[in-house]
């Protein structure tokens, strides 16, 4: 069986591309631990981890809940910072830049694959959806491959 790391190798992931390797690579080690650790606990226990990947949040929705978390805040406070204008002087439209810089973020990771979020989402851990799916797939052959019941391992 091969092993997640080379599997991931294989596949075309723009996240991927464009993370450093070494993060890839610890990503991909923790997933293999995971998922061995995983296998050899048992059947019920793989069961229980594929349930798990079922609800676990990728890159692209963590990034999506980030940017609407803080470009809504950035926006409502912008919009009354904008509205409660000191008398006789410019209104103060920073925070709504903010606003755009977001939008320009997400252009740029739809464009490409990466804006500085995702560098740091990817430190911590937030995988994209192909090694989830992978990692899903390997455990997914241990159990049709006969993985030991708990009792056996």
């Amino acid at each position: 069986m091969q092993e997640i790391h080379q599997r991931l190798e294989q596949r075309v992931d723009r996240v991927r591309e464009h993370t450093s390797p070494a993060v890839n690579r610890r990503i991909d080690l923790l997933a293999q631990a995971s998922a061995d650790l995983t296998i050899r606990q048992g059947r019920n226990a793989i069961v229980h981890r594929l349930a798990e990947l079922d609800h676990e949040w990728d890159i692209d929705r963590a990034l999506m809940a980030n940017f609407a978390l803080i470009g809504g805040s950035a926006y409502l406070v912008g919009l009354q910072r904008y509205a409660d204008r000191p008398f006789l002087r410019p209104r103060r439209k920073g925070l709504l830049y903010l606003v755009g810089v977001q939008m320009a973020f997400l252009m740029v990771h739809a464009a490409v694959g990466w804006c500085p979020p995702v560098t740091v989402l990817r430190r911590l851990g937030y995988r994209t959806k192909s090694e989830i799916e992978t990692e899903r797939a390997y455990l997914q052959h241990a159990l049709e491959n006969g993985a030991p019941t708990a009792a056996a391992a």
